[in-house]
This record gives structure tokens, sequence and C-alpha cells, in this order.
């Protein structure tokens, strides 16, 4: 049979495979993967569509006034000068007392105190006056010795708990770790907490762990409060009193406002009436959105979507006709087996790259549709066009290189889960290893044929960027060499795997 004739027959294998290779139940997967990132392109668009129309609720403002803020210029003159904004809020923060942070507050007592008996008294529960639960993790004592704490473990008395679980005894047993369940908590109005230190002290300073200290609403932070002592019990003079000394030192109003003219935000900060800060930034910036492009492409698409695309299509081809007990169908047909390895790759190649080729495409439209006609055409006169053929060119060449990898597993093991693990992982650490070492990756030659290079971790620890040492990127011709001499040779062990196979259901289910 001559060559022509094989094409003919390999050809008719994947036409009758491509309905496997497009509509598998086992693979139909593979096409969320390839549309995800489309997804996520078209919500972004979404998003800037609604954030640009809620701007412009009051009209656009012209650039030129835009430019013509300072720092220091009160709000009326701004509104007066700019005209009414599209975004008008006020915003309260908390402004903390001297030796306070967010949940623990330590609070001197000057002049100092003898007493054996502690008292904290609370008159309003939370700052915003609706709740009326007080809760303390801790309430700590200390006296001439700074590192001792007077109250740990000591006998403790209180209004009446919210539960049981929570009663006065918890806020002195020196943990909060346990939640809820491991501090002091009441419903009561004008709630107590006492301690006995079991003999008189010279008190000089008090440290008080409230809600905050675990994460909990900063609104329902302690607000106003007194500590009281005695010696015998019965007189409890007060020797924190209630003026400025509160677990909220206050709350300071600060006014936001945001102009829009058509393309930038400018977002102004006000204090007291004044211009405190302001930031002017583009709605929307081409340039950081492709470089966002270009890591999703090549650390989602190439390395996860592609990847485990591939291996979903292509392993089904033999593995999944082995499954439904119907390979043995195709090693009856008057053909060579090495027709039938090359019509179903070719099959997994065509379903393959319509879907990862495609959904690189669309999701590379999606991108481009967000921004103004102007930047967009400007980029096609550019260097648009060769980017998005790039593109499509390295999500191509990963099915062809994946593709024949999976095809080859597929005759070779009968579990997938293990060989694909052991592969993606060595694709993962391709950049820590040896330069040599790396040429031995697909990734490595997809990499090089991406128009843009991926943004890089930030947040990588600093050991890891250390170790880190991409080889150098191949050039464009010698990666599609490189993937394609890979390809051949993997399918050559393929071509003998095919071979030598033998059908045996009982074995492989």
């Amino acid at each position: 049979m001559d060559n022509r004739s094989r094409l003919k027959q390999a050809w008719t294998v994947a036409r009758i495979e491509l309905r496997r290779a497009f509509f598998s139940k086992r693979a139909f997967w593979v096409y969320g993967l390839a549309l995800f990132p489309c997804v996520i392109f078209f919500g972004h668009n979404v998003v800037v569509r609604i954030k640009r129309e809620r701007l412009s609720t009051h009209g656009l403002l012209q650039p030129a006034l835009m430019d013509t803020l300072r720092k220091g210029e009160s709000a009326d003159a701004i509104l007066q000068r700019l005209g009414k904004p599209p975004i008008d809020r006020t915003i309260f923060r908390r402004a903390w007392n001297q030796g306070e942070t967010d949940g623990v507050a330590a609070i001197r007592i000057d002049p100092s105190s003898e007493a054996r008996f502690v008292r904290l008294n609370i008159s309003f529960p939370t700052i915003n006056g609706i709740l009326s639960t007080a809760r303390i993790y801790e309430f700590e004592v200390y006296g001439d010795n700074a590192s001792v704490n007077l109250a740990l473990k000591r006998p403790a008395i209180g209004s009446q708990p919210c539960t049981p679980e929570e009663s006065p005894e918890k806020a002195f047993n020196g943990s909060i770790n346990a939640g809820k369940s491991d501090c002091w908590c009441t419903h009561e109005q004008n709630g107590f907490l006492q301690v006995d230190l079991g003999t008189p002290y010279n008190l000089k300073r008090v440290v008080i762990k409230y809600t905050g200290a675990k994460g909990e609403r900063s609104d329902l932070a302690r607000a106003y409060f007194s500590i009281q002592a005695s010696k015998d019990d019965k007189s409890f003079p007060i020797i924190v009193s209630a003026p400025g000394l509160r677990f909220l030192g206050q709350m300071t109003a600060r006014r936001q406002i945001s102009y829009f003219d058509g393309a930038r935000e400018a977002s102004l900060d006000f204090e007291d009436g004044k211009l405190a800060n302001y930031t002017v930034t583009p709605l929307l910036n081409f340039e950081e959105d492709r470089r966002i492009f270009a890591g999703v492409f090549q650390y989602f698409y190439l390395r996860l979507a592609i990847f485990f695309g591939c291996l979903g299509i292509f392993m089904n081809l033999f593995r999944g006709e082995m499954l439904d007990r119907t390979l043995h169908f195709w090693f009856l047909v008057p053909a060579r087996r090495e027709v039938l390895l090359a019509g179903k790759y070719a099959a997994g190649l065509i379903a393959s790259i319509a879907i990862f080729v495609g959904g690189a495409l669309l999701c590379f439209a999606v991108l481009l549709h967000t921004h103004s006609a102007a930047e967009v055409d400007a980029y096609w006169q550019t260097a648009g066009m060769a980017h998005a053929f790039w593109y499509a060119t390295a999500a191509a060449l990963g099915c062809i290189g994946y593709g024949s990898v999976f095809l080859a597993t597929g005759l070779l093991l009968k579990n997938p889960i293990i060989p694909a693990a052991v592969l993606l992982g060595w694709e993962s650490i391709n950049g820590f290893l040896p330069d040599v070492l790396q040429k031995l990756s697909v990734l490595y030659y997809l990499q090089s044929l991406c128009p843009t290079p991926a943004p890089k971790d930030a947040d990588m620890p600093a050991l890891l960027q250390l170790l880190l040492a991409p080889a150098a990127p191949a050039s464009r011709t010698w990666s599609i060499i490189g993937l394609l001499i890979l390809t051949a040779l993997v399918l050559w062990v393929a071509r003998y795997a095919v071979r030598r196979m033998q059908i045996s259901y009982g074995a492989d289910v």
C-alpha cells in the first residue's frame, strides 16, 4: 500500500474519531478549561462598564480641570470649580488613645494606687450604641514589677455572664486563644468585672484585651469604662476616671470624592475640610492588561489548561476505548496500526487546537474589546497581529507536544494519573533546574514563543527567587524545531507501543 492510500486511511480514521475527541463525556470538562480565562476577562469588562456608567452619572469632567487639583484646597472650593462629583461619601475611622492598639488597651495608673480589689466598670458596651453585650478577653493588673500580672488566675466576680462558659474567671486565665469561650461576657447594662489580688499591691498599670483582639467587628469595641480599686472590698474610689480614658479615643470623619473625565478617575481624600491626598488613575490600563493576559496565558493556559486538556482528549483516544471495550473493532480493520495511531492523533490534534487556540484568541478579543477603539487600532497597526499569531502558535504547539506525550502514555500505561503528576511536577520546577534540563521541557519552548514575558510573582519568597534561574529563551525557530523533534520522538515510541499492544479487557477494566 502506497503512502497516499495510508494517508487516506488515516484521514478516514481521524474523521470518525473527531466525534470522540470533541464530544466525549470523559473530556467534556476541557471546554471549561479553555473558556475559563474568557469568563474572567468578560467579568472584568462588565465591571469596568458598570463603573464607567456610575462615574459618568453627573457628566464627564474636563481633563484640564482634573489637572488643577492641589493639596490643601478646601472641599467647597473644589466643588465650586469642578462641580458635583459622582461619588461623595464620608468614612469614619478610628483614632486610638495613646498606648492602645486595636483590641488591646494599656493604661497607666497615675498616681499609683495601693489596693487589693480592682474593678472594671463598663458604661457603654459598644461604640455603635446598638448592641449591649460587653466582652472582655483578658484583664491584667501590674504593680512595681512590670512583668508580673497580679490578676493572673486570681478569684473573680462580675455581672451575670452571657453563658456559663463565659464566666468572670475566664478574663484572668492568661489566655485568649479559645475564642468566645475564653472570655468574660455579659448582657447587663453597666456591667462590672472584679478581681481579688489576695493582698494589697501598689498598682501602676492595667491592660485590657477586649473585642478586636480576636478579630471581631471593630464597632463591638468597648467604648467607655472606668476602673476602681479598694483595699477592703467596701470603698471603691475611681483610679482611672472616665474622661479621655476610653477604649476608643475618637471617630474621625474623612470625606472622599471622585471625579471622572472619561478615561481617568480622580480620588480625593479630605481631612478637616482640606484636600489631604489625591490620586489620578486611568480606569483602564492597556499595557497592564496586556501583561495580565501574558501571565494568565503562560501560568494558566500553558501550564494547566492545555496540559490537562490534552490529558483528557488524547488519553481517551486509546485508553477510553479500552474502558468502553470497543478498541478491538479498530484492530479488525484492514489497516496498519501506525495508520490507526496517526488517525487518532490527528483527530485529537484537530480537536485540541480548535478548542484551545480558539479559546486563547477569544480571550484575547475580549481583552481588546474592553479598551477604546483608538488604542486597539494603534495596537493592531503595530504589534497586535504578531502577538495574536504567536499566542495562537504557542497554544497549537502546546497541543502538539502534550498531545503526543499523553497519547503515548495512554498506550504504555493503564493509570494516567501517575505519569501526568510526574510530568506536571517536572514542568512546575522547570525554572529551578539547570539549563540543560530546562530544555527537556515542553513548557520551555512554549514560553520562548510567547510575545510578552509573564510578570514575576512579587510575593515569591526571597529564597525561591534566588533559586529561580530560568534559562535564556530559545529562538522562535529553534523552539518550533525543538517541539517538533520532541513530538516526533514521542510518536516514534508510540508507534512501537501500538504495534505490540494486546487487548485484554478483563485486565484493564
